[in-house]
């Protein structure tokens, strides 16, 4: 301290700011390292790629939607992808053809168990200028299964509103193993140590088809649920 009073003395100069501004520089270059480590960390973090595991559920979820990805299994040593997912085709989906508010017009007979023949009108709006116009009807033969829609609901051109369960499954088998084979293709181009993709195929907690797909086949194996035959 003595030391530093006489240095002051004779410079002119207080010891207290200059030590002030060697801490403070001394904090400043500490923090600027820290936020750089920092930095270049989350950048090589964002550079890696994801577990395989996830890469996998994002590919399928890219292609069936969010959220539709129960279980994902990757057996490394092996080459296998085992994948679980719900089906975004089945039971298909009575289509709303145009926009507009849901009116009661019928919709009451339409219930779980309801037989329908294809061309059957399911559901009706109000479009934007006041007319009630039909908006869905069955695109198949078969059963209701779900009523996605109510009186008020506003409902965009493409919305699902009635669920079929057809009576032929020839349609439904063809559109399961569409579901299989675009998620295998998709798993084989980007996982390029995996070998076997298995796909299977949920509705509500049944497994409907499970479809393998395996590297340098283009088509692929499928086998149904007994409901499906």
């Amino acid at each position: 301290m003595a030391r530093a009073d006489r240095l002051a003395k004779k410079t002119g100069l207080s010891w207290v700011p200059v030590t002030i501004y060697v801490a403070a520089v001394v904090v400043v270059s500490g923090g600027l390292f820290t936020w750089d480590y920092a930095y270049r960390r989350k950048a090589e973090e964002a550079l890696r790629p994801p577990p395989p595991d996830v890469l996998a559920k994002n590919l399928v979820e890219n292609i069936i939607g969010r959220g539709t990805v129960k279980d994902v299994k990757v057996g490394e040593a092996a080459g296998t992808v085992e994948v679980t997912f719900e089906s975004a085709t089945y039971p298909p989906a009575a289509r709303a053809t145009v926009s507009g508010e849901v009116v009661s017009k019928d919709l009451d007979r339409v219930m779980v168990g309801l037989r329908v023949v294809k061309g059957d009108p399911l559901a009706y709006v109000r479009t934007s200028d006041g007319k009630i116009t039909l908006a869905a009807q069955a695109e198949y033969t078969g059963r209701v299964v779900q009523l996605l829609v109510k009186p008020g609901d506003k409902v965009e051109e493409g919305r699902a509103m009635v669920l079929i369960e057809p009576q032929d499954k020839t349609d439904a088998r063809k559109n399961l193993e569409t579901e299989g084979l675009l998620a295998s293709q998709a798993i084989l181009a980007q996982l390029t140590t995996i070998k076997t993709v298995t796909a299977k195929i949920l509705y509500k907690d049944i497994t409907l088809a499970t479809v393998v797909g395996k590297r340098g086949e283009k088509g692929v194996t499928s086998t149904y649920h007994e409901s499906l035959q």
